[in-house]
């Protein structure tokens, strides 16, 4: 199933950005079987052609554009009659002949297969390479807590004025950014809870706030009542806050179960989707987007993490290693540092600020659901696993299809799956 929805997202994909239409059609088919020997014709003519007069260079020049010309059409037409608007245009053609001849007899099957494995051949790969329509099957990730601990140390602050004078602050800032690939662990639990969504009225959205599901469940009973005031009244405020409160327990916590480590993985990978979605592009979660609140808490968060991290100054050359290795933040695991501010944010991010209180809601969270000793990890990951779902379903349709011409996003799919099943319940009432 998850297969079909990236399937199905490349086909979108077509439709928005591509000239599909026009290329899978009678006129489109004709063009392209037409342009192959066009160019050979071109060919030939200029072979039986005096050359008098024509110096060796444009000869060869010729040669080899004509010769180029005649790759890239042959290239065109047999990913155009391999693809899969091809088989579509056979199913729906009128002419009975053509799809009979076409794939009754199962000749197009044979000429797909054909065209893949001229694909893996090393010379396929040299000359029929291209960019994939199917989705990359990677999502940006930003975690808060870590970001923020990175750029307070003084050595960070020195590189980070010099870059800026350097004009390269806009690079820096990307840094606090970066993707991994989408596992099987978080597709599976993703499906799962896609499978639990509740009801959804009849345009197909959630009638559920969110994080209801996940908080009223019979598992951690009374859950709902201790955080509803927590849940707050805006999406963007809840992730931060939830955000903040779920790196904090996940430095907190000495050690997990072993049924717990790989969910501990999957609520940290969604929790910094969810943030890099609020940074990066806001617009794909619901409600009016608020980057005064991201900046507002980051300052607080500044203010902590500044009397952490005056006592221990990483040397010149760390820093730099950090900054230009791609992959020293990936790792979910907290540092040592980051569960020194947990702890530091616990100690003094409780205190009541009218002004700025998401550090005061996130370290709630982060007590109340500490106090527990058992179901932590659960009631985390299907939290965020309802952010997930949530942020689907309310995104608006634009922005899911603006997003398709930087390669889609994982929100998408999920809007895709959630679109499905909406209709596969529909039916059956």
């Amino acid at each position: 199933m998850w297969r079909v929805m990236e399937m199905e997202l490349s086909l979108m994909y077509d439709i928005l950005y591509t000239k599909a239409n026009v290329i899978h059609s009678w006129v489109g088919y004709c063009i392209r079987i037409i342009s192959p020997f066009a160019v050979i014709a071109s060919l030939v003519l200029f072979e039986l052609s005096d050359k008098d007069g024509y110096s060796r260079v444009d000869i060869a020049i010729t040669h080899t554009l004509l010769g180029g010309a005649l790759v890239l059409e042959t290239k065109s037409l047999l990913g155009a009659l391999g693809s899969s608007w091809a088989l579509g245009f056979l199913c729906a053609t009128r002419l009975d002949w053509l799809r009979h001849s076409a794939l009754c007899t199962g000749r197009w099957y044979q000429l797909r297969r054909t065209i893949l494995s001229l694909r893996r051949s090393w010379p396929g790969k040299i000359i029929m390479t291209g960019s994939s329509r199917r989705w990359s099957g990677t999502i940006g990730q930003h975690n808060m807590l870590r970001f923020r601990a990175g750029q307070v140390d003084p050595m960070s602050r020195r590189l980070g004025s010099l870059f800026k004078m350097m004009g390269l602050d806009e690079w820096c800032n990307t840094r606090k950014l970066w993707t991994i690939d989408v596992s099987e662990k978080v597709k599976e639990r993703a499906r799962k809870w896609m499978a639990k969504t509740g009801d959804m009225n009849t345009m197909g959205l959630r009638r559920t706030k969110w994080g209801e599901l996940a908080l009223n469940h019979k598992d951690y009973p009374k859950l709902l009542e201790k955080l509803e005031d927590y849940n707050l009244v805006d999406f963007h405020e809840s992730v931060i806050c939830w955000h903040i409160a779920t790196h904090i327990i996940l430095a907190k916590e000495e050690q997990w179960g072993d049924n717990d480590v790989e969910n501990v993985e999957v609520v940290s990978v969604v929790s910094n989707y969810m943030m890099f979605l609020l940074v990066d592009s806001p617009e794909m979660l619901p409600g009016l987007p608020q980057n005064w609140l991201y900046e507002q808490t980051c300052k607080q968060l500044d203010n902590i993490c500044q009397k952490v991290t005056d006592s221990r100054s990483n040397n010149f050359f760390t820093v730099l290693i950090n900054l230009f290795r791609p992959d020293h933040h990936r790792d979910w695991e907290p540092s040592k540092l980051e569960k020194d501010i947990a702890s530091a944010i616990l100690k003094e991010g409780g205190a009541t600020n009218s002004e700025n209180p998401r550090l005061t809601y996130a370290c709630v969270i982060a007590d109340t659901l500490l106090a527990r000793e058992e179901n932590v990890v659960t009631a985390l990951l299907n939290l965020w696993l309802d952010f997930l779902t949530y942020a689907a379903n309310r995104c608006n349709r634009e922005a899911h299809a603006r997003k398709l011409s930087t390669g889609g996003e994982l929100l998408t799919i999920i809007w895709l799956y959630l679109e499905h099943l909406h209709q596969v319940k529909e039916r059956r009432r």
